[in-house]
């Protein structure tokens, strides 16, 4: 499958993008050319004229771009975001209100696009999101736990809705990544106690781990960090924000896509593929928004989850 076969089948089955659309794609400077092209000329054929394309120098994740971009956001039907992620932002929650929908390739890398897209099989993500939603709903108690000493403990929020990320943004407001394939799981406002073990990634600013880092957990807030190098750096970088909310609990989900990778790219990018690791835990920290404020993720595999008791995870494989 070619490059520009690829964009094309991404953006009619994910973005459902129709003729007459008005499309803006933004990317990253260090973003392949080939990869901006190839978008660019499918969403062209998709949708007509009305297509743009902007190119800006790196800014840190889960911040607003340049201007006047911001403005040709609010413009759109669908923004396509390459190596880009505008999730937590002030500007993605005015924007989808107002019914811009996004879909985001993060990476826009083809290696990674033909290994955890086109090499999986998307109605089964579907159906597997669904049925892990209905469970989750049902769900009061939950615990995380790891031969490496994780113990966590959280309450499932039944008031709220389970969300399930499958990489469509096919409708007015939504916004999706591919790869995708993970269940976001609503926790009760400081419930999450305890001890979360990390082995996968943290995202940003390290990418990939090669020591152990542990998040103590009270009452929904991280009030230690214990380890060693990486997680003093950890530390500092959550330290640096001199914002209270950066330790605090934002998002809790489970990674269900059989093909998806923890490998990152080379810093300050990253990768949310591996959120998407199947049976792994991903913890998101912090809100980021027009103040400045950020976002990290914490990414562990080899757990396992109970929810009410009954095993959901075991080891990292899941058990329904």
């Amino acid at each position: 499958m070619t490059l520009v076969e690829m964009a094309a089948g991404i953006l009619a089955e994910f973005s459902g993008l129709r003729s007459g659309e008005r499309v803006l794609i933004l990317a990253e400077t260090e973003t392949p050319e080939d990869m901006k092209r190839a978008l660019y000329g499918a969403a062209r054929k998709l949708a007509g004229e009305n297509v743009s394309l902007a190119t800006y120098d790196r800014k840190p994740a889960y911040t607003h771009p340049p201007e006047p971009l911001p403005r040709a956001i609010m413009s759109a039907d669908l923004v396509i975001c390459l190596d880009i992620y505008l999730s937590h932002t002030e500007l993605d929650k005015t924007a989808r209100a107002a019914g811009v929908r996004f879909l985001n390739l993060h990476p826009a890398d083809p290696q990674v696009l033909r290994r955890a897209v086109f090499g999986v099989d998307y109605r089964e993500i579907r159906r597997r999101g669904a049925r892990l939603a209905m469970l989750f709903r049902k769900g009061r108690q939950g615990l995380i736990t790891c031969p490496r000493g994780s113990s966590l403990e959280f309450e499932i929020d039944n008031g709220r809705e389970v969300s399930i990320g499958n990489g469509y943004a096919r409708k007015r407001g939504e916004y999706a990544t591919v790869p995708n394939g993970k269940v976001k799981v609503p926790v009760v406002a400081g419930s999450m106690n305890g001890s979360f073990v990390v082995n996968g990634v943290i995202i940003p600013p390290i990418n990939e781990l090669s020591e152990l880092v542990t998040l103590c957990f009270r009452n929904g807030r991280v009030v230690d960090i214990a380890g060693k190098a990486q997680a003093r750096a950890y530390a500092r970088f959550l330290a640096s924000f001199r914002d209270p909310s950066m330790y605090v609990l934002d998002h809790l989900t489970f990674g269900f896509n059989p093909r998806a990778s923890l490998r990152q790219p080379r810093k300050p990018a990253f990768s949310s593929e591996a959120e998407k690791v199947m049976g792994c835990v991903n913890i998101g920290l912090g809100n980021a928004g027009l103040q400045g404020k950020q976002h990290t993720d914490v990414v562990s595999t080899g757990t396992t989850v109970t929810v009410d008791g009954r095993p959901f995870i075991v080891d990292g494989r899941y058990a329904v």
